[in-house]
């Protein structure tokens, strides 16, 4: 089963579409590519295809669910496939990358009000699956985070819960938020915080099981003051090189902030990004409401604001704006109001990229500067090119000395 002359791609198409019960990829692997189907924790996998086979089989599902190839954007659409007495609708995203790929997954019947009316506030002792709840960590805009247990493997994890008002303003947000958790758990990236496992509470509401990581956020740390240059170089890279990981397999973050860059150790310096899964339902969600973008529209993109999903280039928009914080000490644009702050993304001009406590290289102004341009084809091609120029900042700084190369 390793000769294309050997699949019809529609048929192999129709045949996934068939079989899929609860989730499905299409994906690169060994120069060719497979098709692994999950269900119920059990994961079957076919031989290789050859990659113009896989190819075709993405093309076939692309056009079923009338999803446009020629869009390097991720995509998705509903498709609704009977068996027999059974319908289900399954969940068709097309992602680009490094490589074509594609998932799927089956919605469950769900009514997201009903879902959001009976949602009940985990307590310690409470069961998620194979986890207890010990305590409740903290909650953001979009999800409430707990310290678990495995009961069996008797570890420690995070489990985050989508909240039930995030499911009743917008009834598409749980499937997308298991989708991009899905999508997350399979990026491998020391600077990626690791996803372990995901599920449905009783209740309806998903959630996601992550590496436990003590310490603080980039915005505790920022919180403090300004960040010294060399440390804002190292957390750049590291996030630069995540995002790229992320996006050579089709997975936009989306919502880049200092609250979703923890610390994870200090010596050496080691930062994660996290919440890939509740990013995706924050960029689309109306900006107009505070209640869900309050805490990220000080980093959001002009594009994200005007209604567009994001891309690449809305993440290396949120990153300058990051580092320019850290920097700085400060987000580029305040206001009190969030549409006039959302206003400011696209209008004002980029303030003077600087550092109040140390000199900056011009090299990291210039870079900071390109990524938060107001129109994405001003930034940089893509993160890698955004990646290269930061290991050339760190090049130059290590062959000279650091203190007299800095205002340079």
């Amino acid at each position: 089963m390793t000769g294309s002359e050997h699949h019809d791609p529609c048929l192999v198409a129709d045949l996934i579409l068939g079989s899929v019960q609860d989730v499905g990829f299409v994906e690169p692997a060994d120069d060719g590519y497979v098709i692994r189907v999950e269900h119920r924790g059990k994961v079957v996998s076919s031989p290789r295809i050859d990659a113009p086979v896989g190819r075709a089989v993405i093309a076939r599902l692309a056009m079923i669910a009338e999803l446009d190839l020629s869009n390097p954007r991720t995509a998705s659409a509903v498709v609704r496939v009977r068996r027999g007495a059974i319908e289900r609708d399954v969940v068709v995203t097309v992602r680009h990358g490094d490589a074509l790929r594609c998932d799927l997954s089956v919605l469950p019947q769900q009514d997201a009000a009903r879902t959001a009316s009976s949602a009940v506030e985990l307590r310690p002792g409470d069961r998620a699956g194979h986890y207890e709840i010990v305590a409740r960590l903290g909650e953001g805009g979009m999800g409430t985070v707990y310290r678990v247990r495995h009961v069996a493997l008797d570890r420690v994890y995070a489990l985050k819960v989508l909240r039930a008002n995030v499911m009743a303003y917008d009834g598409d947000a749980a499937q997308r938020f298991l989708r991009e958790a899905r999508s997350a758990a399979r990026i491998r990236h020391p600077s990626i915080v690791d996803v372990f496992d995901y599920g449905t509470l009783g209740d309806g509401r998903p959630y996601l099981v992550m590496e436990l990581l003590e310490g603080e956020s980039l915005e505790d740390l920022v919180d403090r003051g300004p960040v010294p240059v060399a440390t804002v170089l190292d957390i750049a890279r590291q996030l630069a090189s995540a995002l790229v990981a992320a996006h050579d397999r089709g997975v936009v973050h989306a919502d880049i902030t200092p609250s979703n860059v923890l610390v994870a150790s200090r010596d050496p310096l080691a930062v994660k990004l996290v919440d890939f899964g509740l990013s995706v339902a924050i960029d689309e969600l109306p900006v107009a409401s505070p209640e869900y973008v309050f805490g990220t529209v000080h980093y959001i993109s002009p594009e994200q604001l005007r209604g567009f999903p994001a891309t690449e280039q809305s993440d290396q928009y949120s990153l300058g704006v990051v580092l320019f914080h850290l920097l700085m000490g400060a987000a580029p644009y305040h206001h009190p109001n969030v549409r006039e702050l959302g206003l400011m993304h696209l209008q004002a001009p980029v303030p003077r990229v600087e550092s109040p406590i140390e000199p900056l290289p011009a090299r990291l102004a210039e870079i900071v500067t390109t990524c938060m341009q107001k129109a994405p084809h001003l930034r940089f091609p893509g993160m890698r090119a955004l990646l290269d120029a930061l290991k050339d900042v760190e090049l130059v700084a290590k062959r000279r000395d650091w203190t007299r190369w800095l205002g340079r």
